[in-house]
């Protein structure tokens, strides 16, 4: 009989913490220690988007900075193609002078060759002439 009290003893014993029930006052104190962790949670997360929205901005700023360096460059190219076509002419009129030049100085040199094997035949003729007699 003692080890069937014993056992029924030992077996209340086990069953008495499940028989606990969470009264209204541990209710509010859990909700409140969910309701601080919640907080925290949405400092942080209010820490994070802050810090992200402030690198989204110099990002931003250096992408508008960047663009603005892309309008001035686009206009310094403008400007080059507004100047390359005299300057392209320029360069044609340097080339067909000196073609011009060269073309002259090339006529000039055989005109001056031509003569003198003009000058050689005629040479040749007369002394052969003076020979002959």
């Amino acid at each position: 009989m003692k080890t069937v009290f014993l056992f029924s003893v030992l077996f209340c014993i086990i069953t008495l913490p499940a028989l606990g029930e969470l009264t209204d006052t541990d209710l509010n104190k859990i909700r409140s220690i969910i309701k601080e962790e919640i907080k925290k949670e949405s400092a942080i997360t209010n820490q994070k988007i802050d810090a992200l929205d402030a690198r989204i901005q110099n990002v931003e700023k250096d992408v508008a900075g960047m663009l603005g360096k892309h309008e001035i460059v686009g206009n310094q190219f403008e400007n080059v193609d507004k100047q390359i076509p005299p300057a392209k002419y320029v360069l044609y009129g340097l080339i067909a002078l000196t073609v011009v030049v060269v073309v002259a100085l090339l006529i000039a040199g055989v005109r001056k060759i031509r003569n003198e094997r003009f000058v050689k035949k005629q040479f040749e003729t007369l002394t052969q002439e003076i020979l002959k007699d």
